[in-house]
């Protein structure tokens, strides 16, 4: 009980900041004067923007290994879509021998809004939302940067759709248990959202320390996502009464530790 009031603690603490940050970048990007232009700032920002959604394109096809290196992987106490043997060649593809991870949520009734089939393969909507959503993101911002182009009178509209998009990718989780479609879209759209803020703020401050913090408080609501996510995974095994919920803490303990 005292786990998971932590863990529910932990992804509370994050939804609040995740909110309160939003509010203040805001506050933030129409208060702050228009800094002077240097020519290193759009290479350093496209290249580290483009390398951070590529490696979240990565991280879709390994979550498991991928899951690792995330603070909250401790938490699944019960088969989740990150730890639950139930791989088989619907969920997963080999391409020039790497074996690629598209889906990985357990079979049962609990998760069956949390994918979507394409001919005989299975796709987790999360994950492939995130992928659209990163590769569009990729283009566009990198297109803006290198291609010197002025939005100045864009910039506006674009940090408001961000903001909103961004909102309502934080809040769906909490609010709405979508079908696959809802969730693959406003994964997409929690993406296209932060890099809309991204090029807004920067084509209206061309700011380099602005555009930096903005990129960290990505990695803050994509890992508040994340989050959201793992808990209502934890929460659908918890209450499963499907075959796949046997497995008990020692049992997945011996699981991880194989």
């Amino acid at each position: 009980m005292t786990q998971t009031v932590s863990r529910n603690l932990t992804v509370l603490s994050l939804v609040i900041i995740s909110l309160i940050v939003l509010i203040l970048a805001s506050i933030l990007l129409f208060y702050t004067p228009v800094s002077q232009d240097f020519s290193w700032r759009r290479p350093i920002i496209s290249s580290t923007y483009a390398l951070i959604c590529i490696l979240g394109a990565i991280a879709v096809f390994f979550p498991k290994r991928c899951s690792r290196v995330v603070f909250l992987k401790n938490w699944e106490t019960t088969p989740t879509p990150y730890n639950a043997p139930q791989l088989d060649e619907t969920r997963t593809t080999t391409f020039f021998g790497l074996k690629l991870t598209h889906g990985h949520h357990p079979k049962c009734l609990g998760f069956s809004n949390h994918e979507f089939q394409i001919g005989k393969k299975t796709y987790c909507a999360g994950c492939i939302g995130l992928l659209i959503g990163a590769s569009i993101s990729l283009v566009t911002v990198s297109t803006y940067f290198i291609s010197q182009v002025q939005l100045d009178k864009e910039a506006i509209p674009l940090i408001g759709f961000g903001f909103i998009t961004v909102l309502v990718g934080l809040l769906t989780p909490i609010f709405i248990d979508g079908r696959s479609v809802i969730r693959l879209t406003t994964n997409a759209f929690l993406i296209l959202g932060m890099s809309s803020i991204l090029v807004g703020a920067d084509a209206l401050l061309h700011n380099i320390q602005i555009d930096l913090y903005l990129i960290a408080l990505d990695m803050l609501w994509l890992t508040t996502r994340i989050s959201l996510s793992q808990l209502n995974h934890e929460r659908i095994c918890a209450n499963c009464t499907q075959e796949c919920v046997p497995y008990k803490r020692g049992e997945i303990d011996n699981y991880r530790r194989g």
